[in-house]
């Protein structure tokens, strides 16, 4: 696919868009993952769990788009 039909079509934004979109997800997960290093950061056992819990209900609103299925997820996190 030249790069041109690349960024006209459908399908061709969507793989240009996807790969640029998951790569910058995975890299602020990784991110993300790092606070759990002790030697730098304290935090509580509801802390973590809360972190991720936030993160499992955000790739279930993902999961949830691409099958069509609403749902509806927060887009800012904060501790409780």
């Amino acid at each position: 696919m030249s790069s041109e039909d690349r960024d006209r079509s459908p399908a061709g934004r969507f793989t240009y868009l996807a790969e640029k979109r998951v790569g910058k997800a995975l890299a602020a997960i990784g991110s993300v993952a790092k606070l759990s290093d002790r030697k730098n950061y304290s935090y509580t056992d509801e802390q973590a769990e809360q972190i991720i819990e936030a993160l499992e209900a955000a790739i279930a609103a993902v999961k949830s788009d691409f099958s069509k299925t609403a749902y509806k997820v927060a887009s800012k996190f904060e501790f409780k």
